[in-house]
């Protein structure tokens, strides 16, 4: 489905964004094949880049999903459900939906504000702060996802005034 909310025009765009960043991992991990079993000098910073980055990656790409509702759906009780009483269940799964990103958005936030005042790191001989970043990341990508609902909300109540099944 193509969005329609400038939210999920930014996810969207971010996720494609966040998508390059597996070619990244690819072309790492081949330099780190090379210098292991090529020329016996093995890195000490793939491993946990590449972690970082499929995990930023992953974090982008729920709101990348939730913008065009691309995410996986059962959708065998809502397929035989009229217009109207798909409406309804739709709008009821967006306010469950908030509920549930109300209570993660603010348990990520309290990871992140720790992390961040500790100053988190990962502890390996690299030792960045990648805790700190992912936990950053996943509580906006949280406050993105609640935003996203909300207007997927608005969206879903105006398909139910109108007796039409939602998008």
């Amino acid at each position: 489905m193509k969005p329609i909310h400038r939210i999920d025009q930014a996810a969207e765009t971010v996720g494609r964004f966040a998508s390059l960043l597996f070619v990244v991992i690819a072309a790492i991990t081949a330099y780190e094949v090379v210098m292991r079993y090529v020329f016996s000098a093995p890195t000490s910073w793939v491993h946990e880049i590449t972690v970082f980055l499929a995990a930023a990656a992953f974090v982008a790409g729920g709101p990348a999903a939730h913008a065009g509702r691309a995410h996986i759906a059962i959708t065998v009780l809502p397929d035989r459900l009229s217009p109207r009483s798909r409406a309804r269940l739709r709008v009821l799964q967006d306010l469950l939906t908030l509920v549930f990103l109300g209570l993660l958005t603010h348990a990520a936030a309290r990871q992140a504000e720790v992390s961040a005042r500790d100053v988190e790191t990962s502890g390996t001989a690299l030792n960045l702060p990648t805790p700190l970043v992912l936990k950053a990341l996943f509580a906006v990508a949280c406050v993105v996802l609640f935003l996203q609902t909300v207007g997927h909300l608005r969206e879903d109540l105006s398909a139910l005034r109108a007796g039409r099944a939602p998008r």
